[in-house]
């Protein structure tokens, strides 16, 4: 589990292709308090890393993670936004973030208003249930917050921090990023669909006794 706090900016600097594709991420400061077979969220994905040599640390994608996220189009010298895995009694200062991504959208646009930026993702209709005004999401594996919901689109305004620390920074206009659906929204309309389903259930069953 992550919070959303990127640590720093690594780059992908090998990619090993098969039907396990191994990616080398190189890296700075993680490796202070990091091991082999510690979850690390890569660009907002979860993996496992399997062997260190620092300056690099490695990771496998399997199928699946190459298929649902942009690590499986990453090349070598892709830029991706780190966070170690959350300790027990590590300060919370985004949202809770497990590195399961929902799916890859597009940065449809960016302005650059000063020293922070406004950007809009597009979201596909079957998951705009999941997003109002004031929510977080995760983009790459920040944890930002909704401004505005537009349409099929999200707001997010971005602060000077974010910018200068993650690779937002370098994003633009038509690049993918994987985005991760705030789990406690998602847990509570999926609960309130399904309780809303079994009454309607039961209404039905009632009135087909009588």
């Amino acid at each position: 589990m992550f919070t959303g706090i990127i640590e720093e900016i690594g780059t992908i600097v090998g990619k090993n292709e098969g039907i396990i594709t191994g990616l080398i991420v190189e890296a700075g400061g993680i490796f202070d308090d990091l091991s082999t077979g510690d979850s690390i969220s890569v660009a907002g994905v979860c993996l496992t890393v399997e062997k260190i040599k620092k300056p690099v640390f490695y990771v496998s994608l399997s199928e699946e993670t190459k298929r649902l996220t942009t690590l499986g189009k990453a090349m070598k010298g892709t830029k991706v936004n780190l966070e170690r895995s959350l300790k027990y009694g590590d300060r919370i200062g985004g949202h809770f973030l497990y590195g399961h991504i929902d799916f890859v959208s597009r940065i449809s646009y960016k302005k650059i208003d000063r020293e922070t930026s406004l950007v809009r993702i597009k979201i596909p209709d079957s998951s705009m249930k999941y997003f109002v005004p004031k929510c977080s999401v995760g983009v790459d594996g920040i944890s930002l917050t909704v401004a505005e919901v537009l349409n099929n689109e999200i707001v997010i305004w971005l602060i000077p921090y974010t910018i200068a620390n993650t690779t937002m920074k370098d994003k633009t206009v038509g690049d993918e990023v994987n985005i991760e659906i705030d789990i406690m929204i998602k847990a509570t309309v999926e609960n309130i669909r399904n309780f809303s389903a079994r009454r309607y259930d039961e209404k039905i069953n009632k009135e087909a006794i009588f």
